[in-house]
């Protein structure tokens, strides 16, 4: 059946609307435009990537399009380094909010890359997107700062019909797409879910500055005096008014390493997995599939294979391209393992009575954090921009199943020639 679709902007349009900074001969000057989607943040490492995929996209190369950050020089040159793409630039900063709500007026949807969010002021960004009817999507870890929008902004972009879409990345989409496809194998057989386990069997890549950088506040922030112990244990965090919320239920659901008889193997906590499993609950306090218990690991096998990896390379010694250790903001893996990393995910979704189960698998190819991340989120801003049609009728501060669902799932497995990410039913019984 062909997915109906919202056609693109013309190019450069004539508008009546704010105006951004674009280039002539002479260096720049200002232009009215209106575009589908701009990209916050491009300069950004994991913005570049963003940039690099919507460039080379088949759907991005029909949009009109921006990037926008702080810098001139530095978006001149993202542009002349695109290959066959010409997007605009728009410069703004979320110390002036003027500048951001100019940016926001003229597109719609916001991708932005310009993390870590509390502390860049993402709460203007997201602001601006809920008073100017835009849809906005961003890459989050931080469940504080998505809490504060959950509170600020929810029920007044439920009203406007303006989908606020939060960890739109590698955090979290394969956990958060991978439950709520597990759930639909029982949904079919008419059985509820009440409880969902994922295991993490390969995730190999590397880190930034700014994944660093987030990391680091959440260790400290139960002792930064921010956030009481009880917010920052709270396993439901980002669904404060669910009903039916389970009373044992724990942060990850994985506390200490243990062998699964269900997947056969042994399990770890996942560092990533505080960041998931919060959002995943959203997913399901606000999708109606509470009460129903989610846990998040690391296989061992993983974590071994992703030690692997660097060492078989000398730490990119042995090719000439070594890992920065301590990466300087902007700064990221190099290519080689960027693109030799990978992920795969397992879940197993159980009936409430036991009796039924669904195991899935998603899995994809890239750095999780970077490359993989990088079309993740690049697809969900395509998804935002031109399928709004197909997609659910609900606005709010969202998951990405919650405001995308199975429509941006089709998008994944149709990337990259259908080469990039699966989603791929394993067992029932």
């Amino acid at each position: 059946m062909a997915t109906a679709r919202h056609e693109p902007l013309a190019k450069h349009a004539d508008s009546s609307g704010p105006r951004c900074l674009d280039r002539t001969e002479s260096g720049c000057t200002l232009a009215s435009v209106h575009y589908d989607i701009v990209l916050f943040g491009a300069t950004a490492f994991v913005g570049r990537l963003i940039a690099e995929y919507i460039a080379r996209h088949p759907e991005g190369r029909k949009l009109s399009w921006a990037i926008a950050g702080r810098t001139p020089e530095k978006l001149r040159a993202l542009r002349a380094s695109l290959v066959d793409a010409d997007p605009e630039i728009i410069v703004a900063d979320t110390s002036d909010p003027a500048s951001v709500d100019a940016m926001v007026s003229q597109a719609r949807v916001i991708v932005t890359a310009a993390g870590p969010y509390a502390e860049y002021g993402g709460d203007v960004v997201v602001e601006a997107c809920v008073r100017r009817g835009c849809h906005y999507a961003d890459l989050s870890g931080e469940y504080w700062f998505q809490r504060e929008m959950i509170d600020r902004f929810h029920d007044e972009a439920a009203r406007a019909g303006v989908k606020i879409v939060v960890a739109a990345g590698i955090d979290s989409v394969p956990s958060d797409l991978g439950t709520q496809f597990a759930i639909e194998q029982l949904d079919k057989r008419g059985q509820r879910a009440a409880q969902v386990k994922a295991l993490f069997r390969d995730y190999a890549g590397s880190f930034s500055a700014g994944t660093n950088k987030t990391l680091e506040t959440l260790a400290k922030l139960p002792e930064s005096g921010d956030y009481d112990a009880t917010f920052c244990r709270d396993p439901y965090v980002l669904a404060p008014n669910a009903d039916r919320k389970l009373e044992n239920e724990t942060i990850t659901g994985w506390d200490r390493p243990t062998f699964d008889p269900d997947f056969k193997a042994f399990g770890t906590p996942f560092f990533m997995a505080p960041i998931n499993a919060r959002i995943v609950r959203r997913s399901l306090a606000l999708g109606g599939h509470l009460p129903c218990s989610y846990a998040e690991g690391l296989s061992l096998g993983a974590g071994l294979r992703a030690g692997w990896l660097w060492i078989s390379r000398g730490f990119g010694y042995f090719v000439g391209d070594p890992i920065p250790l301590s990466p300087k903001s902007g700064q990221g893996p190099p290519r080689w393992l960027r693109e030799a990393g990978k992920f795969r995910v397992t879940l197993k979704a159980t009936s409430a009575n036991g009796k039924h189960t669904a195991v899935v698998e998603v899995r994809g190819r890239g750095d999780p954090g970077y490359l993989a991340t990088s079309k993740i989120v690049g697809e969900v801003g395509l998804c935002l921009a031109v399928d709004q049609e197909e997609l659910p009728q609900r606005g709010g501060v969202l998951t990405p199943a919650l405001a995308m669902g199975p429509v941006l799932r089709d998008r994944l497995c149709a990337a990259e020639g259908n080469r990039f990410m699966q989603f791929t039913g394993l067992t029932e019984t």
